[in-house]
């Protein structure tokens, strides 16, 4: 599976790339070498929504002494990460190509 590079438009990422891009890293398109993030809005909601799903029912879990709520944080968990896959990805600038202040 391969996903489109948004500057060259061409499916250059593949599924580790992708998923990377959803947990705050860069990434290089192999073809172009633009760099690619995912949305940071979107990065944000999901990054509250991994905290919110550790805390509470992590919490639960260990307080109950009780496999159902740790088997709830697990599915969260992953449904948080199919979720990253969908995550729309943008364009990022090259980093030497911020003019110079003086």
């Amino acid at each position: 599976m391969k996903f489109c590079c948004p500057h060259c438009k061409k499916p250059t990422l593949s599924l580790k790339q992708k998923y990377l891009t959803g947990k705050w890293r860069e990434v290089y398109c192999p073809e172009c070498g633009g760099r690619i993030c995912a949305q940071p809005i979107v990065l944000a909601v999901l990054s509250f929504f991994y905290t919110w799903d550790v805390m509470l029912f992590g919490y639960v879990a260990l307080a109950k002494h009780s496999w159902f709520y740790f088997g709830v944080l697990a599915t969260g968990w992953l449904v948080l990460d199919l979720l990253n896959l969908t995550c729309p990805v943008s364009r990022m600038r090259p980093k030497n190509s911020n003019p110079k202040i003086t």
